[in-house]
């Protein structure tokens, strides 16, 4: 999974969300701790672990 790729698409709006699952949080945190905008995606917990990540809303920054 390229979780860098999915990060630029949730920055540039070209995804509207990303729903990670539990057992790929370990490879998704590598990536998302040097992804340099990472202060512009949130991620929301949802039931079994699953993440839902998505755009911040620019007037949040």
């Amino acid at each position: 999974m390229d979780y860098n790729q999915i990060l630029e698409d949730l920055g540039t709006g070209e995804l509207s969300e990303y729903i990670l699952e539990a057992e790929h949080f370990p490879e998704f945190f590598e990536v998302w701790r040097k992804y340099p905008y990472q202060s512009a995606i949130v991620g929301e917990a949802g039931r079994k672990g699953q993440v839902t990540y998505r755009k911040r809303p620019e007037n949040q920054e």
